[in-house]
């Protein structure tokens, strides 16, 4: 088997969507031999910032000398983004030595090609089945000793809620993927507080019903609460594309001058959830200094994030793909607003997203809009998304992202701001058009 047929293997297994429930991997793991336990680690979920702040904890930990594995999802250009160890995206040779040991395992013990198995019979693992498992053993392989795993979908019935972390965060809780999770903030985070164990440790951003919901599910569970907008402080000394600065207090330490690389306000709550969750490491065994917080904030790359790939014009990239991550972009856009000068905005969505409302939120602020169809069969088409955005700023649609980006290049000036933004996949098509010229 080659990387790519291991790879097209994997992805053939999106066919069977995402299954709630933990029978099919928890069988999995019990037949590689539970990998997974006795694993030091974080379990990080949310709505938005779940990736940013796993990647601060991830390099926090490096930074204290820890031997660290991060799981997230999904990857911008290639698969082993998703697994990595100290930092280095697993190998090729490595995928597909598991991905032959996982689909031999597979074929004999699950039921083939089918989402509607025999009685007695449990379902063939998911894409995502798979890769968690992967993952857990790829963590194994490589004497792991503190990881970093972020989850897929919702929590409750996610494939990573498997293990028994040190320590569970809940970044915040906003409207996503209501066809599985609910219809309100307070149903979406009774499925995300579904990560909360008995006698763990809980750190959370969320606030509102949110909040409630989660904070019954520890109290019952018993399980100690540290809500990070209650218990810390900060103030933003300084904030601009290149990163920001801010001073921090929270019950066991105050710190100034914390660095981070990432722009945006929200990502200094990212950053402040992340201190939060180290210092309660530190209190479980996993020892996390002021030098290791202070150094891994500052070390932690997140790319997609506000992301500034190209100068004159500035070029910037950022994943949002849902109404609260627009929100955020939105927020720091209007910001920036006199140094963005003129904003070209290329936007590609999803056509299960609300687009409607992302693009309400972004809209008003471009003075050009080019809409364009991210490289997925679950694309929007552009010209379904044409009146809403003339609403706002001309606007056209230009279905190749290559063209697109061609397109706001030749209409941006110097001085002037190209956002891509709606859609991973969006940032992915731009990120592989410019990675010949990087």
């Amino acid at each position: 088997m080659t990387y790519a047929e291991a790879t097209e293997f994997l992805f053939g297994l999106r066919r069977f969507g995402w299954r709630p429930g933990l029978a099919t991997i928890e069988r999995l793991l019990a037949l590689v031999g539970d990998p997974q336990v006795n694993l030091p680690c974080v379990h990080v979920a949310g709505t938005n910032g779940k990736g940013s702040t796993a990647a601060m904890l991830d390099a926090m930990c490096r930074a204290a000398g820890r031997r660290t594995g991060l799981y997230t999802s999904p990857h911008l250009l290639s698969f082993t983004e998703r697994i990595r160890v100290d930092g280095t995206p697993i190998g090729e040779t490595e995928i597909v030595a598991l991905t032959e040991r996982l689909k031999r395992i597979s074929s004999v013990h699950f039921a083939p090609e089918t989402t509607e198995p025999p009685d007695g019979c449990l379902p063939h693992p998911t894409f995502f089945e798979l890769t968690t498992v992967m993952a857990f053993l790829h963590f194994r392989q490589q004497a792991v000793n503190a990881a970093v795993i972020e989850v897929g979908l919702g929590g409750r019935l996610d494939a990573t809620n498997v293990i028994r972390p040190r320590v569970a965060a809940i970044t915040n809780i906003a409207l996503e993927h209501q066809e599985y999770l609910g219809r309100t903030p307070a149903e979406i985070a009774r499925e995300k507080a579904g990560i909360i164990k008995p006698g763990v440790p809980v750190v959370t951003g969320a606030r509102g019903e949110a909040l409630e919901v989660i904070g019954e599910t520890a109290a019952r569970l018993g399980a100690p609460l540290t809500v990070v907008p209650d218990s810390y402080r900060w103030t933003v000394r300084a904030s601009g594309f290149a990163g920001q600065t801010f001073d921090l207090r929270g019950p066991r330490r105050e710190y100034e001058g914390l660095r981070i690389t990432l722009a945006g306000r929200h990502q200094v709550e990212n950053a402040v959830l992340a201190v939060a969750v180290a210092e309660t490491l530190d209190e479980q065994g996993i020892p996390l200094d002021e030098t290791a917080i202070r150094r891994g904030l500052t070390e932690a790359e997140w790319p997609g994030r506000l992301q500034v790939v190209r100068e004159q014009p500035r070029m910037v990239l950022d994943v949002a793909h849902n109404p609260a991550g627009t929100e955020a972009l939105a927020d720091f856009l209007a910001e920036r607003r006199a140094e963005i000068r003129r904003l070209i905005l290329v936007f590609g969505v999803l056509q299960d997203k609300d687009w409607k409302a992302m693009l309400g939120r972004l809209a008003p602020l471009a003075d050009e809009i080019i809409l364009t169809r991210p490289p997925t069969a679950r694309a929007a088409d552009p010209a379904e998304l044409l009146p809403v955005a003339r609403r706002f700023a001309r606007a056209a649609a230009v279905l190749d992202p290559a063209e697109a980006l061609q397109v706001a290049r030749t209409a941006a000036r110097a001085e002037d701001t190209i956002l891509v933004t709606g859609s991973h996949y969006t940032v992915a098509a731009v990120l592989r058009i410019l990675r010949p010229a990087a």
